[in-house]
């Protein structure tokens, strides 16, 4: 990259300097305004291009007139791709560079920050892009702390990276800990600018350009050292964005450079397992280049037979390979292993579908009253079950109201973040219901969660994870299910990435994706961590959605919903009641199956369709069974709508259709994943 740069310089000299670029074929790359509106100065880095495209530079627009400016160039085909703004929100002074653009790229100024419905906030603004496919490309941060206002433009996103420019308006300090956090998650920054009082905005992307550096908060000498390193010979870097803000020598400048021209590194294909399928493999290819997703698995079962796994990747290099055996946190497909193992105690009279959750788990509230809401005491296992229980579904998933009841109205304060089961079960008790029992169907995250606590109970085991280990998983063989962990530091080797989530929590929450970070309830410090690594405590959630499996072995529960005999774990009788149940269930309801699944049907005497699907921010899982073929698919990357337009969610008929067209042999892959062959009957557990 061929580059000239000057920094601090007066409009004059600006001028001079950018017309002498512009006739040697070089075209910008950043430019930043700075200084007092009376005396502006530009800091400027422009690059040759082999065949320049046509470039237009307003450099110094009074704010009433940009919008004049901006429409001026819209008429001739221009559109803004670089736009920076100095002095207060009322008497601001534009700088902007034009190029030929189809469609003008969306422009604002005037913004203020705010709540994110409202259209004239950069928040809101930002919103909006995501919902309609486009990407921040640039902003300017002026104004002051009392008043900061933003201008900005958001382009076509081609190439669907995922991004996130909630750092609005943030110290150094506040800039650094999001920074760190987003880093660890494996994005970077690709645009950082500040105002005069050195608040920052920033934009992170989930994609690579090679090896970067930032800094931020350099002085006019300590940007123009930094510069002169980086760009040297022997280091080899090149300014992408460098912006400054104040005036005379409290001027402070911020600064990405990168290695080569800035270019995303171009993402690679794996498709790894013991089985290929070149229809398959192609299937998941073009799925993942239209999805977030970097990781997926798959597991097919037909029959009590695993014909097919395999794991994808589609990212950088460097990026972890996706094997069939990687864990992947499963959401609400926990509720299928959790049902099941209830009906294991139901099957040896252990528990009874009318039993009383409170008679057997005797809860008391954080001040050690009994529980606030008098039909507590009423709640039976088969409303849990179903989603009838009446409990407020999510209110226990809250760590900090959980920490602060009990901080509250416990004894022997204060205390400390992360809260316990036992803690949570305490605050669930205080709690008043949402509906009366048996009333209203309302999808139950709390009812698992209980659902839960009651096998380890009954099992007389600490924690659920040791009660489905000793019970369900090892009589079946499988070894890679497990307690999903919360924080980055714990994950295991084997362990998908989370990287990107979904965004929001409105009715267009599964369009958009970003990669967010938030404060950690996982520690009473709170640190800046990515969503998903720290924001859930998933530890104390097996019951719900706290589980992480590999597709091999979930499909080892999938193929015990399906043999048509009984299985180490329950009669192949006890199976169907449970399911026959979810039949009646959604029946009553119209609505979910409950019984461990979304949707249940009977095709036939002792055949099935079944589906359980779950999401987290930043993962999800499709498990589904229908007759005697079924699939578990396993995702890292939300299970948001372009899972949902990919034809994934919740029967993947692209792939099924691909399966049943195959003629597997009298292969089981079990074997080669450690589980003998389910073929043959055995008796319940």
């Amino acid at each position: 990259m061929s580059i000239r740069h000057w920094m601090n310089q007066p409009l004059e000299e600006h001028l001079k300097l950018r017309d002498d670029a512009w006739s040697a074929h070089f075209r910008f790359l950043s430019l930043s305004l700075h200084g007092s509106t009376s005396e502006p100065r530009y800091t400027a880095i422009m690059e040759k291009q082999a065949a320049p495209v046509e470039e237009r530079n307003a450099p110094l627009v009074p704010a009433e007139e940009f919008q004049k400016v901006f429409d001026n160039n819209a008429d001739d085909g221009f559109g803004p791709v670089i736009i920076a703004a100095t002095g207060p929100a009322s008497d601001a002074r534009f700088t902007a560079v034009f190029r030929k653009s189809k469609p003008i790229p969306l422009t604002r100024f005037g913004l203020k920050s705010g709540d994110d419905k409202n259209p004239l906030t950069i928040q809101g603004m930002n919103k909006q892009a995501m919902l309609e496919g486009l990407i921040l490309r640039w902003a300017a941060s002026y104004g002051d702390e009392d008043d900061p206002c933003f201008a900005a433009i958001w382009a076509p996103n081609h190439e669907k990276v995922i991004w996130n420019a909630d750092g609005i308006s943030e110290s150094a300090g506040k800039f650094q800990e999001r920074f760190d956090a987003q880093q660890t998650r494996w994005a970077r920054p690709a645009f950082v600018t500040l105002n005069s009082d050195s608040r920052y905005f920033s934009l992170f992307v989930n994609n690579q350009v090679g090896r970067w550096e930032t800094r931020i908060g350099m002085t006019r000498a300590e940007y123009k050292r930094e510069f002169d390193e980086r760009t040297s010979k022997e280091q080899g870097f090149q300014p992408i964005c460098v912006q400054a803000a104040g005036e005379d020598e409290d001027t402070r400048y911020a600064a990405i450079f990168v290695k080569g021209k800035g270019d995303a590194v171009p993402y690679e294909f794996h498709a790894r397992g013991p089985v290929a399928n070149k229809k398959i493999d192609s299937l998941f290819e073009y799925v993942m280049q239209n999805t977030p997703s970097r990781h997926m698995s798959v597991a097919i079962v037909h029959k009590s037979k695993l014909v097919f796994a395999r794991g994808y990747t589609l990212a950088e290099p460097g990026h972890p390979v996706c094997e069939p055996t990687t864990c992947f946190r499963i959401a609400s497909v926990s509720k299928t292993i959790t049902a099941l193992a209830i009906y294991q105690l139901i099957e040896k009279h252990e528990l009874e579908l009318w039993h009383s959750m409170q008679d057997i788990l005797k809860l008391r509230t954080p001040s050690g009253d009994a529980p606030e809401a008098s039909k507590f005491k009423n709640i039976m296992i088969k409303q849990l079950l179903e989603h009838t229980s009446g409990l407020n579904p999510d209110a226990f998933r809250s760590e900090i109201d959980v920490w602060n009841a009990w901080n509250d109205d416990g004894p022997n304060g204060p205390y400390h973040l992360p809260m316990s089961a036992d803690q949570t079960d305490a605050y669930v008790a205080s709690l008043d219901l949402a509906h009366t029992p048996e009333v209203v169907q309302e999808y139950n995250n709390c009812a698992y969660y209980l659902l839960g606590r009651i096998l380890a109970k009954v099992r007389k085991r600490d924690t659920p994870i040791d009660a489905l280990r000793d019970f369900l998983f090892e009589p079946l063989g499988i070894t890679r299910i497990r307690r999903a962990r919360s924080l980055l530091k714990d994950q295991v080797d084997d362990e998908a990435r989370y990287q990107i989530n979904e965004a929001g929590s409105d009715d267009n929450h599964d369009k958009r994706l970003t990669i967010s970070v938030a404060a950690s309830v996982m520690s009473g410090d709170r640190p800046i961590v990515p969503t998903d690594y720290g924001t859930e405590h998933y530890e104390k959630g097996e019951g719900f959605g706290g589980l992480s499996a590999a597709a091999t072995d979930l499909a080892r529960i999938l193929a015990v919903m399906m043999v048509p005999h009984d299985t180490p774990v329950l009669k192949r009788r006890t199976l169907e009641a449970m399911l026959d149940n979810g039949v009646a269930c959604q029946a009553k309801w119209k609505g979910l199956a409950g019984h461990g699944l979304d949707v249940v049907s009977r095709i036939s005497d002792g055949i099935y369709y079944g589906q359980k699907g779950g999401r987290l921010p930043a993962s999800g899982t499709t498990f589904q069974f229908n007759g005697d073929w079924g699939f578990v698919c396993n995702l890292s990357g939300g299970m948001g709508k372009t899972h949902d337009e990919a034809g994934i969610y919740p029967d993947f008929p692209d792939l099924m259709n691909i399966a049943r067209s195959v003629d597997w042999g009298d292969g089981d892959l079990f074997p080669h994943f450690g589980m003998a062959p389910l073929g043959a009957k055995a008796a319940g557990a």
